[in-house]
């Protein structure tokens, strides 16, 4: 939950109606101080909101981990809408359908990877050097309230350096980290697995 000058934010609960067992998360895309916010989940800890320069938050992605999964299972259900958010480097994609995004990243950093939106401080996926494997689903189709099965196939860059880390996220806007997305996009995420081999 974020409480920003008075205004109340909850993008992502926890959902017991909803589910396969236990409890699923839910995410919804929103809006905060005129701000578009994806609804998200990830493997890590929330580090504090930020107003100024402009609107965002830091995170500190990932958390210890140090086997070698094959993939991530689980399942999710998805209920895109049009984008209507949008920044002017993606200001192509209002009209297109949102998309949903689950990955997971595989790491030997020496600490979590500190994400800051506002300053446009995020994880260089396809560059960054300590990244030993990296696996993603994303789709933009609508699962008509059923849930549908995933599996994120860790592509491995190295199979010799040992694992520090591992960032588990999902997101119901694909580029809500750019303030990007659309209002009322809903993501449901449960029965997350990994498959060794």
């Amino acid at each position: 939950t974020s409480d920003i000058l008075g205004q109340s934010l909850v993008p992502t609960t926890p959902e017991e109606t909803i589910k396969i067992r236990g409890k699923a998360a839910r995410m919804e895309s929103g809006e905060l101080l005129s701000n578009f916010a994806a609804g998200n989940i990830y493997t890590g800890k929330f580090v504090k909101a930020a107003i100024s320069p402009s609107p965002g938050a830091e995170l500190d992605w990932g958390v210890p981990f140090t086997t070698r999964p094959y993939s991530l299972k689980g399942c999710y259900s998805y209920a895109p809408k049009k984008i209507d958010n949008a920044t002017d480097n993606y200001v192509e994609k209002i009209g297109s359908t949102d998309k949903a995004q689950i990955q997971v990243i595989l790491t030997d950093w020496d600490e979590p990877f500190r994400v800051a939106t506002s300053t446009g401080t995020f994880v260089d996926v396809k560059n960054d050097p300590h990244i030993i494997a990296h696996g993603v689903m994303e789709t933009d189709v609508d699962s008509q309230g059923k849930y549908v099965e995933f599996e994120c196939v860790l592509d491995y860059r190295d199979v010799l350096r040992k694992p520090k880390y591992i960032v588990v996220s999902a997101c119901s806007s694909l580029y809500g980290d750019y303030f990007t997305g659309a209002l009322g996009s809903v993501m449901y995420v449960d029965n997350f697995e990994f498959v060794y081999k």
